[in-house]
């Protein structure tokens, strides 16, 4: 064979290789304008605003879901029957897309369509059953065409797979059941709803303005699971906010008797102040230490060296400076009428001032009985007693035990140093049994 020969067969092997390319060119010419086709009708369903553009472009794609669910968008605000109209077909065309499904649902609920509302928001069950948004929806549907038990299953449902919808499930079930209702259909004996959901329905009834409700589900609540304090404290900040001062005393014993709360001196049972050894670090709420304005004052709520056992509060008063403190207080419950004691130990370090920090009692309620005060503590001392005595007046729920230190008014003024409070204890000097 010649090399002219080989180079002629070269050629003819070339050329046949090309004419077999050339249907899978074509193919692949032909499938770059298809998708250049469908790229086009994507941009164009995805931009257009007005009705008019939207219905030419449905007329060349009528089968084109997202071109349906755009005209759907673009009526919702003109004409809600075509806009669920439109919101169906793209549904339709694309059964498997939780947009459409959830588009078309809100749609007819805002038509009060409650047929067409229930129809997708069961296909979207089906479709997505771990979604909370869509058992919410299927609910609420379900709520409006009076189909209550399901409702009601689909609510329950939905607080198991999401506490965050209780509020929004309170306000809905509340339009067509009595609280206590709701509690034994929804919450009561479930224990795949979140405790704390409980509680947070306790607090939910509070804020509506009926107390007497959440009183009468917290007693239910207090006897079930185990909650963290946090979830009640809002609650319980409200019922003493309010002066509904004995709920919030019950509140707060059945807190201790749960050990949700722990006091360190429970031995000490005639002792009223909450924490007054200050054993253990303030809740900032409810019936224990309260922290007040902290400005040029430093607070250790677990200084060492205590008058007894092992921790006392120490106040370092950092900036010399003639202002008023109230640094830590506690609101007590009391009887009205009544004759009390209060006593604590308290030690300083070059307290300049010659009005150093003292302790303070108050009446919660206005119009109630003068403020009693104790010895003021200046300079430096050892641990050393101070008491005061004081009877409440008729009505008469709380008082508010503070550590206070009034302005100065004879030189030197401005306070600086070093104070101790430890031991503090309140206690009822006339109160019966009964009471």
């Amino acid at each position: 064979m010649s090399l002219r020969q080989f180079g002629v067969a070269r050629v003819e092997v070339s050329l046949q290789e090309r004419s077999r390319s050339l249907p899978f060119l074509v193919v692949v010419g032909a499938v770059s304008l298809v998708l250049a086709a469908e790229i086009s009708l994507v941009g164009i369903a995805s931009s257009f605003e007005g009705p008019s553009t939207g219905r030419l472009v449905s007329l060349l794609s009528a089968d084109e879901a997202q071109i349906q669910h755009r005209l759907g968008q673009v009526y919702a605000e003109t004409d809600t029957n075509k806009s669920v109209q439109y919101l169906r077909r793209a549904a339709e065309l694309s059964r498997y897309s939780r947009l459409y499904w959830s588009d078309l649902a809100s749609a007819c609920q805002s038509i009060d369509d409650t047929q067409c509302a229930d129809w997708a928001a069961e296909h979207l069950l089906r479709l997505c059953p771990m979604v909370p948004y869509y058992h919410q929806l299927a609910a609420e549907s379900y709520l409006r065409r009076n189909r209550l038990d399901e409702s009601l299953a689909q609510f329950r449902h939905l607080l198991e797979l999401d506490p965050i919808y209780a509020t929004g499930t309170w306000a809905d079930l509340l339009t067509v059941l009595k609280p206590d209702v709701i509690f034994q259909k929804v919450l009561a004996n479930n224990n795949k709803i979140d405790s704390t959901v409980e509680v947070g329905y306790v607090d939910f009834l509070s804020a509506q303005g009926d107390n007497d409700a959440a009183y009468r589900i917290w007693n239910l609540v207090a006897n079930g699971r185990p909650f963290p304090f946090s979830s009640v404290q809002s609650y319980l900040e409200r019922l003493i906010s309010t002066g509904r001062i004995e709920e919030a005393t019950h509140v707060w014993q059945d807190l201790e008797r749960r050990g949700t709360v722990k006091s360190p001196d429970a031995e000490e049972k005639n002792n009223l102040v909450f924490n007054g050894g200050f054993e253990q670090s303030p809740l900032n709420a409810g019936f224990d230490w309260r922290t007040g304005s902290t400005n040029y004052l430093a607070l250790d709520f677990a200084a060492p060296g205590a008058y007894h056992g092992a921790h006392s509060l120490r106040v370092d008063f950092t900036i010399g400076s003639n202002n008023e403190y109230e640094p830590v207080y506690q609101i007590v419950p009391v009887h009205s009428s009544r004759t009390y004691s209060l006593k604590a130990y308290v030690r300083s370090q070059d307290i300049t001032s010659t009005s150093g920090p003292c302790l303070r009692v108050s009446d919660a309620q206005p119009r109630g009985f003068e403020d009693a005060i104790s010895e003021t503590t200046v300079r430096t001392t050892e641990w050393h007693p101070v008491s005061l005595s004081f009877s409440t007046g008729p009505e008469t729920q709380s008082v508010r035990l503070s550590l206070w230190r009034p302005r100065g008014r004879i030189f030197p003024m401005e306070i600086s140093g070093s104070f101790w409070l430890d031991a503090v204890t309140l206690e009822c000097k006339d109160c019966t049994a009964e009471k």
